[in-house]
């Protein structure tokens, strides 16, 4: 689907919604945000809404997509509601906290994006170290995000704080010498 215009790929992810109903929902998120992106709000969001009633997996949940594309089209209130439902699901994937704490900020809801992080922290991870961070995906991206989180609103650096700058020197230093 690369190097086609997204109405395109919108189109190209309908087709596989269609052809692969284990991967339905995914796909058509995939398509909703095509045809955001192609001016088409209206197609967007009814994908989007026929995402969550599959009910089927999507990386990062699609309620957290789907709130990021209510806020860009103006619709504060209804990203926060999708938001809250999700919450309330209590997602058993750390993507989902993540996904919904980056809609939050790049809303410049910085202290809803910094729960999101924390609160995704606690659920997954509790107690860990450095190793443990440079070792998993969503970890760093949970650490990592809380972090950066915490510097735009001017808090002080905790624990946390420090073991994801810590393993992000591991990680930038096993770069440079790979």
């Amino acid at each position: 689907m690369q190097g086609e215009g997204p109405a395109a790929q919108a189109e190209q992810a309908e087709a596989l919604a269609a052809a692969c109903p284990e991967e339905r929902a995914q796909y058509l998120v995939e398509a909703a945000e095509g045809w955001a992106a192609a001016g088409r709000p209206d197609r967007a969001g009814e994908l989007f809404e026929a995402a969550i009633a599959d009910g089927g997996q999507v990386a990062g949940d699609v309620r957290a997509y789907y709130a990021g594309f209510l806020f860009d089209t103006g619709r504060p209130e209804a990203a926060l509601r999708q938001l809250d439902d999700l919450m309330a699901a209590n997602p058993n994937d750390p993507a989902a906290y993540v996904c919904a704490a980056e809609v939050l900020e790049e809303a410049a809801d910085l202290d809803g994006a910094l729960r999101w992080f924390t609160v995704g922290l606690h659920r997954f991870f509790g107690d860990f170290g450095v190793q443990d961070i440079t070792g998993d995906t969503a970890l760093l991206q949970l650490v990592g995000g809380r972090r950066r989180v915490r510097q735009q609103l001017e808090l002080p650096a905790d624990r946390w704080d420090e073991l994801a700058t810590r393993a992000q020197v591991i990680l930038l230093e096993g770069l440079e010498q790979g």
